[in-house]
């Protein structure tokens, strides 16, 4: 009994020498004072809920990284003849070439503004450092306790912030949740995504007439779409005179000189880039619910992340008949 014991005891042993040596485990250090204020400065540009300050607190490399696969994404969508993908991060309106001409600051920003979720953030005075954690080769996983200004709370946060090396200092690298919302936006799936589709069927109009697919019933009244319907029509047959004069609130115009209302609509007619992307505006307000307000004498939508130079298209009503107010 005893020598069955030695062997599977020796057994056991040799067992424990043949098994592979096992990575040590990350050991924390303390934040230094360049890592806390890289993390201070990430979380408070959050906090603002400012697409700039994200992007400029975020780390040059990791924007560059962003921007040149995505583009490489899309390039390839563009060759195979779909734009199903640029829809969903940029809306219908943004071209391949609008894209390409973006520096990876305007990229991030465009994307944090139409699609990505910054999530809830406090503005910090200060933050105390927890501990430093390396995680691979470059990045720095950085813990802290965030102290709020004494008339926002008195409850310290902790939160975590992954940093890079940035010369003598540090930047934060694009946080994960983030890349987990642009990775869902790629593959079609998760609310970001859901919510993109609704822009993404709309197609630009042409110049010769086609609509380009957009059709789709809307959720207006019938005399709400019966205008913007007309007014599209005007753009098609590049009316613009009527488009301006008929469809466009009296109240904007006299806003306008002559010479101010001469030149937009000589640009309309002139311009094909320009009529497209009202025709395409238009389009995309008969798909989208409208917000009443004044006693249902303005309908306001929410045309943000359609790729549209503007995040709100308003109408309003004037003595019993709808018009594009601005």
């Amino acid at each position: 009994m005893k020598q069955t014991y030695r062997i599977s005891l020796a057994v056991m042993v040799l067992a424990l020498f043949a098994l592979p040596p096992q990575a040590p485990a990350a050991q924390a250090a303390d934040p230094t004072s360049a890592q806390r204020r890289a993390a201070l400065e990430y979380l408070n540009a959050a906090a603002s809920g400012s697409a700039q300050a994200v992007a400029f607190a975020i780390h040059p490399d990791e924007l560059d990284r962003l921007r040149a696969s995505l583009v490489e994404r899309l390039r390839e969508e563009s060759k195979a003849g779909g734009s199903a993908l640029r829809a969903r991060l940029f809306g219908p309106v943004t071209t391949l070439q609008d894209v390409e001409r973006m520096t990876s600051l305007t990229f991030f920003q465009t994307l944090i503004r139409g699609r990505l979720a910054l999530g809830q953030h406090r503005l910090y005075e200060q933050v105390k450092g927890l501990a430093a954690v390396a995680d691979g080769k470059t990045v720095v996983q950085v813990m802290v306790k965030g102290v709020q200004p004494k008339d926002r709370g008195t409850v310290d946060v902790v939160e975590v912030v992954s940093l890079m090396p940035y010369g003598k200092d540090w930047k934060a690298t694009i946080p994960n949740h983030l890349q987990a919302q642009i990775d869902d936006l790629v593959a079609g799936r998760g609310p970001a995504a859901a919510d993109a589709v609704g822009g993404a069927g709309t197609a630009l109009g042409s110049a010769d007439g086609s609509d380009g697919g957009a059709a789709g019933a809307g959720t207006g009244t019938p005399e709400i779409l019966g205008m913007l319907s007309n007014a599209e029509k005007a753009l098609l047959d590049n009316r613009c005179d009527d488009y301006y004069r008929e469809y466009m609130s009296p109240t904007f115009r006299r806003t306008l000189s002559s010479k101010a209302l001469t030149a937009l609509v000589n640009g309309c007619r002139n311009g094909i880039a320009q009529r497209e992307v009202l025709i395409a505006a238009l389009r995309i307000v008969k798909q989208l619910p409208p917000r009443y307000e004044y006693e249902n004498t303005r309908a306001v939508y929410d045309v943000s992340g359609q790729g549209l130079p503007y995040d709100r298209f308003t109408l309003e009503r004037l003595d019993g008949r709808w018009y594009i107010a601005e």
